[in-house]
């Protein structure tokens, strides 16, 4: 039974065949499937932009980057009368809460905003700061929402 050979046919320019610099012609072999494509997640922003002497609060979230967050925050506390907006907030792919005394009549009162992994965890944060800041007084939560990933592939 003859010997099959396989043909160098694949060499570099100059290069002749049988050189080790040449690889077989793979005529007829299967080729590798291509990998399959894997699914590409894109992260999203919120943001929180205050003016406390109007006593509004914009908010944002799902939004592609920080600066269109802040803009968006922005635009919804000044559309609300804020005059004196100014970003409080800024998180990516996670939750934020924002916590205000109970009593609405104390004055001063001080909210407080914080960001966390879950709404759980920003919650308990934002309202030991607000209790604290507030001279032991009660607070509640107010607002709460979470980023997510989108899918983009």
């Amino acid at each position: 039974m003859p010997a099959t050979l396989k043909g160098q046919t694949a060499c570099p320019q100059g290069v002749t065949p049988g050189s080790q610099q040449c690889l077989p012609t793979n005529q007829g072999a299967p080729s590798a499937p291509a990998p399959a494509r894997q699914p590409r997640w894109k992260l999203t922003w919120g943001a929180f932009a205050s003016d406390n002497a109007a006593a509004v609060v914009g908010t944002s979230s799902g939004e592609y980057s920080s600066r269109s967050a802040r803009s968006a925050a922005m635009r919804k506390c000044s559309g609300m009368g804020g005059k004196n907006c100014a970003v409080t907030l800024v998180y990516q792919n996670q939750c934020a809460v924002i916590a205000d005394p109970i009593d609405r009549d104390i004055q001063p009162r001080f909210g407080s905003d914080v960001s966390g992994p879950t709404i759980e965890e920003a919650s308990k944060l934002a309202l030991d700061s607000c209790y604290k800041k507030n001279g032991g007084r009660r607070c509640e939560v107010i607002y709460s929402n979470c980023t997510r990933p989108v899918l983009v592939d």
